[in-house]
């Protein structure tokens, strides 16, 4: 009985062993499945990441390749801007400069009034022109600011005088309020504020039949140092508030019954609000419509003259005659040479002509000229490398304002300009009007300067040393001996701060670097040192984190700058009696 029990029980126990070991096998059959495809997952991650990796080299070299691309683009347009407006702008203003002459001379009514036809053709053309390479200025990104001490009361007089002396619209009057506390010098970039307000007054006189032209502005307290509103108000026949959002858009214009006569390309006021986002300000419009309209803006600024140093600057320049004055014309463009010659003569100045820089710097002397009149591009010898000889060769305030007559886009100049020391620019077309008030402006300052050197006492002048490039408003203000002691402490502040910015960048701390080259530009911009500045301003601008070596290049090229200024101390000999 014992042995069928010992037969089954071996049966049982081989049948269990059978089981385990296909359920092994299929375990290790399955296991190495699974390895089997980690593995072959493994290969093709592998592989993805390999070429992931290919592709986001690619895409880097790509996007190099763009970007560099869209650099060069970007460049290419600058230059084309500026080629063009030169290019444009050169005839356009022999054009206009010589339809200007024959309304002078011309007697006869009827061709008067043909002249005047052609006159207003070409003067909205030039608009139009300006117009559209400003904007593609911006958007080419290629639209630069820059920081100088402005006048907004001289600036604004002379936008009235230019707009009340506008033959399309005669006897329109134009009345000014500014309030007392609107200070008298701030930073800002004056060229841009005075865009933007020509804009608006010419529009106000474009959109309206009759009534004044009133320009107002006042200021309050701001964290910046002032915050600046300006207004420019009409009687003419408004705009209805459902167009407000229209009005500041690009090629936008609110259609009415003075649209077509008023002749543009609905780019004024868009480039106007692209100007004052660019410089932190804000602009509107409130308007009643068919009574008139009210545009607007606000701007805050750096004050940068004293209420008393603002007492002494308020005083009016004296007048100052043309008759009898000599001009140093440097211009190789014929028809530039004719126009500005003419010009000169009915302003019973006389006129020495250089065809190009090289001969200018031949001619010049400064006890001959009374001003120069420059022009930028010119064969031989370009204007701003004449300058630049100009003022190695002599003591800078012995030399008579230099003023450059260009047709080129004053952005793409304008730091070359500052760099070599030309007092002023006027950009071609210049009518006979603008030309002669401009030039009162010009040698007026110089008469200020001159007259405040000539009136101290002899050892007064005999005993001082100033730097170079010290601004000529200066005089205005103080005497040649606080003149010196002012340059003398700015040089010393200068080294001070410039140590200080490159000690706090190399440590980290870019707050009080800012701090020092805001404090450091402030002060150059007040004296004249309009590079100088331009080195603090880019330390501000640095972004965050920096660049060392870019820091430490920037902190010591203003450290270099303070010196070159120190070393330009004139002997007082040379200063003009």
């Amino acid at each position: 009985m014992k042995e069928p029990m010992i037969e089954k029980s071996s049966h049982v126990s081989r049948r269990r062993y059978e089981r385990e070991q296909k359920a092994r096998a299929e375990a290790e059959k399955l296991l190495e499945e699974k390895s089997r495809a980690l593995y072959l997952a493994n290969e093709e991650l592998n592989d993805r990441s390999d070429k992931l990796e290919e592709a986001v080299v690619a895409r880097t070299i790509e996007l190099q390749l763009a970007l560099e691309q869209a650099k060069a683009a970007s460049i290419a347009r600058s230059r084309f801007i500026a080629t063009m407006s030169h290019e444009i702008r050169t005839p356009l203003g022999g054009m206009l400069g010589m339809i200007d002459l024959l309304v002078l001379d011309e007697e006869c009514e009827e061709k008067t009034e043909l002249l005047n036809y052609a006159k207003t053709a070409g003067s909205s053309l030039g608009r139009i022109v300006n117009d559209v390479l400003d904007f593609s200025k911006m958007d080419a990104g290629v639209f630069v600011h820059e920081d100088e001490n402005v006048d907004l009361r001289a600036l604004i007089e002379g936008i009235q005088i230019l707009a009340q002396a506008n033959p399309d619209f005669p006897n329109r009057q134009i009345n000014c309020h500014i309030a007392e506390d609107v200070p008298q010098l701030f930073v800002g970039d004056a060229s841009r504020i005075r865009q933007v307000i020509s804009n608006l007054v010419s529009n106000a006189i474009r959109y309206s039949t009759d009534g004044p032209i009133t320009i107002s502005a006042h200021s309050e307290d701001h964290p910046k140092g002032a915050l600046l509103t300006l207004e420019v108000r009409d009687h003419g026949i408004g705009i209805p508030e459902d167009k407000f959002p229209d009005l500041f858009k690009d090629f936008s214009q609110v259609a009415n019954s003075l649209t077509a006569k008023a002749q543009g390309a609905g780019l004024g006021l868009a480039i106007c609000k692209r100007i004052m986002d660019s410089i932190g300000g804000k602009i509107d419009v409130e308007s009643d419509y068919g009574e008139g309209s009210k545009f607007w803006f606000e701007l805050p600024i750096e004050v940068t003259v004293s209420d008393s140093s603002a007492d002494i600057a308020s005083q009016a320049a004296p007048a100052v005659v043309l008759d009898g004055k000599h001009v140093l014309l440097a211009e190789d463009n014929v028809i530039n040479q004719m126009l500005i010659t003419r010009y000169l003569t009915r302003l019973n100045m006389s006129v020495e002509l250089a065809e190009n820089g090289r001969i200018a710097l031949d001619k010049f002397n400064p006890d001959t000229f009374d001003v120069v009149l420059i022009d930028i591009a010119m064969p031989e010898m370009d204007g701003l490398e004449a300058t630049k000889r100009i003022r190695e060769k002599w003591v800078n305030h012995t030399i008579p304002p230099i003023v450059a007559l260009t047709a080129h886009v004053l952005d793409a100049i304008e730091e070359d300009v500052s760099i070599v020391g030309i007092d002023r620019v006027l950009t071609k077309p210049i009518l006979f009007e603008e030309f002669e008030t401009e030039l009162n402006s010009i040698l007026s300052t110089a008469a200020v300067s001159m007259d405040a050197m000539s009136e101290q006492p002899e050892e007064a002048r005999s005993i001082v040393r100033l730097p170079a490039g010290l601004s000529k408003e200066l005089f205005s203000y103080f005497l040649p001996k606080e003149l010196e002691e002012l340059s003398q402490k700015f040089v010393n502040d200068g080294k001070a701060k410039a140590s200080d910015i490159s000690q706090a960048l190399e440590e980290g701390d870019y707050v009080t670097a800012k701090s020092h080259a805001h404090s450091l530009r402030g002060s150059s911009l007040s004296l004249g040192f309009n590079d100088l500045a331009g080195l603090a301003k880019k330390v501000e601008e640095l972004p965050e984190p920096f660049q060392l070596t870019v820091a430490q290049e920037l902190a010591g090229q203003i450290s270099l700058k303070v010196t070159e200024v120190e070393e330009s101390f004139a002997p007082s000999s040379e200063l003009p009696s």
